[in-house]
């Protein structure tokens, strides 16, 4: 039973991030070619190793298919977290600071 309960706890640790903590999200930061603003943090969705793979796109398995600024929502109460962000795809969680997302196919 020790052994599931520190699997668990390593895999929540991994998947919490930066989740939960305030982020600075004064602007202007660079966010893929475009640029996020005061307020806004960076999503980015990637592809899988099979899933929305398109080769005639020039899309490739785990290539970056779309990178945009998004609003903080006021759900989020300044703490990004994949609890009260949603974007396409899974949520692989929080980084740079809060001020950028991960999502995408498994």
């Amino acid at each position: 039973m020790k052994c599931v309960a520190a699997a668990v706890l390593v895999i929540v640790s991994a998947c919490a991030g930066n989740a939960g903590k305030k982020a600075d999200l004064s602007g202007p930061y660079s966010c893929g070619a475009t640029t996020c603003g005061s307020g806004q943090i960076c999503v980015t969705y990637e592809s899988g190793s099979q899933c929305d793979v398109n080769e005639d796109a020039g899309i490739g398995p785990y290539q970056i298919e779309a990178q945009q600024c998004i609003d903080l929502p006021t759900a989020c109460h300044g703490a990004p977290s994949c609890d009260c962000v949603t974007y396409r795809g899974e949520c692989f969680g929080v980084t740079n600071e809060g001020r950028e997302m991960s999502f995408g196919c498994i």
